[in-house]
């Protein structure tokens, strides 16, 4: 436990702490220690790095320009010998060769030029009489090659003696006793260089030498003298640690590590004590803790349920969805196959009594295909695979003749009204689509709705809007969240069940937002229901193709 306020520490717990250092300054000292000699020695290995590169780099240049003033000499030879052979017996290749070695030349003495100012930036202002000995046999192998061309300009008939004296001091003196000293003076020079490069290398590497033995001594004697002192000051306390948390480990919260100093390692035998001493006390909290956690796994399982509840009712709507579709479709194909088997089992029938049947037949089949177009086209909007065909209409003209048609087709005394607030509608749309949407509402509002039709167009926020409202009895908040779900039928479309198929509103949701438009139903019970959707002016959505 921790020491009680007030409390002093023992006399010699005082004095040891004064007379010995800390584990912290030890270890500070012993490696600060070891830290200076390897940078020390980092300097020294990176100084006679550089050195050595230094000096191999210069050796590496004077072999370079020693074996390119070997090649000048070869070229120059074999030049002023092809020259002397075409002056006794001839050109035979029309100067080629000797064209072919000058520009060799001239690329020997180029690179010699590229390599002494290399030496020159590393070594110094000393390697510039090498370029100046460069210069000399430059000017001496143009002096050459301007006497050999004099020479090869003059007639050799008219003195054949003179001309072959004045061809033998020029291969003789100007070329063999010249020219060769100026290169031997030159090679001469850069095995020199070599040599001293080389003896400079020898010495820098000597002199690393000794220094690395030194800094390894040093190292040697420092580490060893940290690792005595370290250890001798960490193995009883680290034994008294281990032992504590052995005993810990096999349960025994009682055990209690002792402390006999005030170094770094007894202050962590001390928090040692303290912290066993504390787990004792955390075990009750662990168990309220465990308490909570079970009654929150019991929330937690209730919420899971909850949620696959949640699923089987959607794997009950799908299951239901798939029995409506069998459902629609089974109506009109039974019908299909009636009439057909009607047609077949009875005798002999006038051709109107077929053409009744037949006909009778294409309305069942008019009936499914509709249910299946309307079907795909739902599926295709929501995957977004439909392609609209917009093109320049009046929607004022559309719901004109739509509420026309809808006049027209009304058997009932339903009052049907237009209030027509923007004369002039113009956007780019699909007319038939749109033409389908209009007919959806209208039909939706004259059989399920009331007495009142009302259709209204006016302006919207980028477009135009159509509502078309009536005075039935309206739908619940329920039925208004599932009115645009595929074969939904609200309570007063059960009642009045006419052979719909529940697709008008999705088919009309689909066509509405292909076009980038928005379509909702708004109701309250007993004040009817109110259908609006708008159309911007351009289309806004990506079409893609709709092919059957």
């Amino acid at each position: 436990m921790g020491r009680p306020l007030g409390s002093s520490r023992p006399a010699g717990r005082l004095d040891r702490a004064s007379i010995e250092l800390s584990y912290l300054t030890k270890l500070t000292l012993s490696f600060s220690g070891l830290l200076a000699v390897a940078l020390v020695s980092a300097v020294l290995a990176f100084w006679s790095a550089h050195l050595a590169e230094h000096h191999l780099e210069r050796s590496r240049l004077a072999h370079r320009v020693h074996e390119q003033y070997l090649s000048l000499s070869s070229h120059t030879y074999q030049l002023f010998k092809q020259f002397g052979d075409a002056l006794l017996i001839g050109d035979r290749d029309q100067g080629s060769g000797e064209a072919a070695l000058l520009a060799e030349i001239r690329s020997d003495i180029s690179q010699l030029r590229t390599l002494i100012a290399e030496e020159v930036q590393l070594v110094g202002d000393e390697e510039i009489e090498e370029l100046e000995l460069l210069a000399r046999i430059e000017r001496h192998i143009n002096v050459l090659l301007g006497e050999f061309a004099r020479l090869q300009a003059g007639a050799a008939g008219s003195d054949p003696i003179g001309y072959e004296t004045r061809l033998s001091e020029i291969l003789d003196t100007r070329i063999d006793a010249e020219f060769q000293a100026l290169i031997e003076e030159a090679l001469a020079g850069e095995e020199e260089e070599v040599a001293e490069a080389e003896a400079e290398l020898r010495v820098a590497i000597a002199l690393f030498e000794r220094a690395a033995v030194i800094a390894g001594l040093i190292a040697t004697i420092t580490a060893v003298s940290g690792v005595l002192v370290l250890r001798r000051g960490l193995t009883k306390p680290l034994q008294r640690l281990l032992h504590g948390a052995e005993a810990v480990g096999r349960g025994e919260l009682g055990h209690r590590i002792g402390v006999p100093g005030d170094t770094e390692l007894d202050r962590v035998a001390e928090a040692f004590n303290q912290m066993i001493a504390k787990v004792a006390e955390r075990q009750d909290t662990l168990s309220a803790s465990h308490e909570a956690l079970e009654q929150e796994v019991s929330r937690r399982t209730a919420q899971l349920e909850k949620l696959l509840h949640t699923l089987r009712q959607t794997e009950a709507n799908r299951k239901r969805l798939l029995a409506d579709v069998s459902h629609e479709l089974r109506t009109p194909l039974t019908i299909i196959r009636g009439e057909a088997d009607v047609a077949l089992r009875g005798g002999e029938r006038s051709a109107e009594e077929y053409r009744e049947v037949l006909n009778r037949t294409r309305d069942a089949a008019d009936h499914t295909a509709r249910i299946v177009d309307d079907l795909l086209f739902v599926a295709r909007q929501e995957a977004g695979e439909v392609r609209i065909q917009p093109k320049e209409i009046d929607l004022a003209e559309l719901v004109e003749r739509a509420v026309e048609s809808g006049r027209a087709l009304d058997e009932t005394t339903k009052t049907l009204t237009f209030e027509k607030v923007v004369q002039t509608a113009m956007l780019r749309a699909d007319p038939s689509r749109v033409q389908q949407v209009i007919t959806i509402l209208l039909e939706n509002a004259l059989r399920y709705g009331g007495q009142e039709v009302h259709v209204r167009l006016d302006h919207a926020p980028g477009g135009f809007a159509v509502t078309v409202a009536d005075n039935g009895q309206g739908l619940t908040e329920e039925e208004l969240a599932h009115v645009f779900e595929r074969f939904f039928r609200g309570s007063n479309a059960a009642i009045r069940y006419d052979g719909g198929a529940g697709l008008g509103l999705p088919v009309a949701k689909a066509i509405v937002e292909a076009h980038g438009g928005r379509i909702a139903l708004t109701s309250d019970p007993g004040g009817g229901v109110q259908a609006r959707f708008t159309l911007p002016d351009r289309p806004r959505s990506r079409q893609i193709s709709n092919t059957r």
